[in-house]
C-alpha cells in the first residue's frame, strides 16, 4: 500500500453534521456528525472504493487527486423567482 493525499470538500449538512465530497471521485460521498467523524468516514469510503477497483481492474488513481491550493469563492446567480424558497419556509424550524 502507498499513502496518497486526496482532496475532500466538507460542507455543513442541512440536518446537522457534515457532507463529504471527493471532487475527483464525485460518486464517492459520505457524511459525519462531526468534522472528525466525516473525515474518518471519508477515509473508509475511499479505501473501500479503491479496494473494489483493485478487484475489478479499475483505472489507476490519477496523480491530481490532491489539490494543494484550493480557491473557494461565491458566484451571484440569477435564480428564477419560482425556484426561490420563501423566506418564511427557509426560516421555519424543522
Amino acid at each position: 500500500m502507498v499513502k496518497q493525499k486526496f482532496t475532500v470538500f466538507l460542507m455543513p449538512a442541512d440536518e446537522g453534521g457534515y457532507q463529504v465530497i471527493f471532487p475527483y471521485y464525485p460518486n464517492c460521498t459520505t457524511d459525519g456528525d462531526t468534522l472528525q467523524e466525516a473525515l474518518d468516514h471519508a477515509k473508509e469510503a475511499m479505501e473501500g472504493i479503491l479496494e473494489a477497483d483493485v478487484k475489478t481492474g479499475g483505472d489507476p488513481v490519477p496523480h491530481y487527486v490532491y489539490a494543494e491550493h484550493v480557491v473557494v469563492g461565491t458566484v451571484d446567480i440569477e435564480v428564477p423567482e419560482e425556484l426561490v424558497e420563501p423566506l418564511e419556509e427557509a426560516a421555519a424550524p424543522a
